[in-house]
């Protein structure tokens, strides 16, 4: 009989173990919301120094050891760590060097020595067999709360290369949480079978429906996005209308990289993508800025040079997780900061709580709700 009862005991308490894990009991709001419980079903590597990629390679021209020291500081305080690669000045590129096509193109210094940099990064990629990098430049800015951002992201980016290879052509908009993709083994955190994953840019298009790219798109909500009426580009610039109009406020969205994409603030690329990509812009061709041969070369531009099935594979989140931090005074390498239109005001459009304008607060040991965030409701 006591055995018995010693048994039952132990029943009732598995079951109250079982209970109380389905259903916590929170104390002065120590539970997670519930909004953000989807999240934990993420790759944990993306919380990792390299944010789930094998390394992270910022360009940097030696000469810039301003922006060395900025951005040094600001990974340490977001706990990155980053591998240098040396920009390249536009009077160490010989004529010699460029592809055939580019020699009779009028192509400034300044886009000569981005593309050889960019060339550069992706050749170490395939030197060293890495199969995911991300290539930063190195006058950005992120929000402090990047890590929890890529978390999402990456259940978006499965989501939609999942979309992808089921082969379905029409237009499908999924949000999450209440889609997720069922679990299974994938090359990366953020998903198998991608060229590019553009997560820094100066604004980017959704694919029109007369375009052969993919319409899919998958939304999802983050508490860090800004305001609709905040969501531009530099402070002239018009609100993004559609990301505004047909997806609700406070919402990233996943979606095909296709023409309207601009400027390589910060792009991950595979192993595949860093080949196909070398072989294309190292070798063949060169016509212009290197954003915009990217963003041609997603758009299907070069879609002559491969087979239907062989199409790259570019995924482009807006609003953008990495953007262009303009400095007060602050000269670009390549053309005018912020297209021109930033003149004596520091900024980093898109992030709430920006890493370079708290880096003071950071600095000083001070916590994520002590710092400003330059965009409030």
């Amino acid at each position: 009989m006591q055995h018995t009862y010693r048994l039952l005991a132990i029943a009732i308490g598995l079951a109250c173990l079982w209970f109380w894990a389905l259903h916590p009991v929170c104390l002065r709001g120590t539970c997670p919301r519930q909004a953000s419980s989807w999240l934990e079903q993420a790759d944990r590597d993306v919380l990792n120094e390299t944010l789930g990629f094998q390394k992270i390679f910022v360009i940097n021209l030696p000469t810039r050891c301003d922006r060395r020291d900025a951005m040094t500081l600001a990974g340490a305080l977001t706990n990155l760590t980053f591998d240098w690669i040396d920009g390249v000045s536009g009077d160490q590129v010989l004529d010699k060097v460029l592809p055939a096509d580019s020699l009779n193109k009028d192509i400034s210094k300044g886009n000569k020595g981005s593309w050889r940099a960019h060339m550069n990064t992706l050749r170490t990629i395939i030197q060293t067999n890495l199969t995911t990098a991300l290539i930063l430049e190195d006058d950005i800015d992120w929000d402090i709360r990047l890590k929890p951002q890529l978390q999402s992201l990456s259940l978006a980016t499965t989501t939609y290369l999942h979309l992808l290879s089921s082969g379905k052509t029409h237009q499908t908009t999924i949000t999450l949480p209440s889609s997720l993709p069922q679990p299974r083994q994938d090359d990366s955190p953020y998903g198998s079978n991608w060229d590019i994953l553009w997560l820094g840019h100066c604004g980017t298009d959704f694919p029109p429906p007369s375009s052969h790219l993919p319409l899919h798109r998958i939304q999802f909500p983050d508490s860090t996005v800004p305001s609709p009426g905040h969501l531009r580009p530099h402070p002239l610039a018009n609100t993004d209308d559609i990301l505004n109009i047909q997806h609700p406020p406070h919402h990233r969205v996943i979606h095909a990289a296709g023409a309207g994409t601009v400027c390589t603030q910060a792009y991950a690329v595979s192993r595949r993508g860093a080949a196909r990509l070398l072989w294309k812009f190292g070798l063949e061709t060169f016509t212009t800025g290197w954003d915009l041969m990217l963003r041609d070369w997603c758009g299907g531009v070069y879609e002559k040079d491969v087979g239907g099935g062989d199409r790259p594979v570019c995924v482009a989140v807006q609003p953008p997780l990495f953007v262009q931090h303009y400095e007060k005074g602050g000269e670009s390498d390549i053309t005018a900061p912020g297209g021109g239109f930033i003149k004596g005001k520091e900024m980093s459009p898109y992030l709430m709580k920006s890493v370079r304008l708290n880096m003071g607060a950071l600095v000083k040991g001070e916590g994520v709700e002590a710092c400003r965030d330059q965009w409030p409701d």
